[in-house]
């Protein structure tokens, strides 16, 4: 399940399709990828995780993510 960004226009965005790896505060390693229709993860979390937000913070600068 992806969730939108409001950080970051996904939407034929360059990095749609990269993978980052992020590990998690307890050492797990997660997955977060960006889509077309914002970003997904491979942890159990339901809603928007931290580990996307910390994928979206990247993207958060002068640039207005592109």
């Amino acid at each position: 399940m992806s969730h939108p960004s409001e950080i970051v226009n996904t939407k034929g965005h360059w990095a749609v399709g990269i993978k980052w790896p992020v590990t998690g505060s307890k050492g797990d390693k997660y997955l977060v990828e960006m889509l077309d229709s914002g970003f997904e993860c491979n942890c159990i979390a339901y809603r928007k995780c931290k580990h996307i937000k910390s994928v979206e913070a990247l993207f958060d600068d002068n640039c207005n993510g592109r």
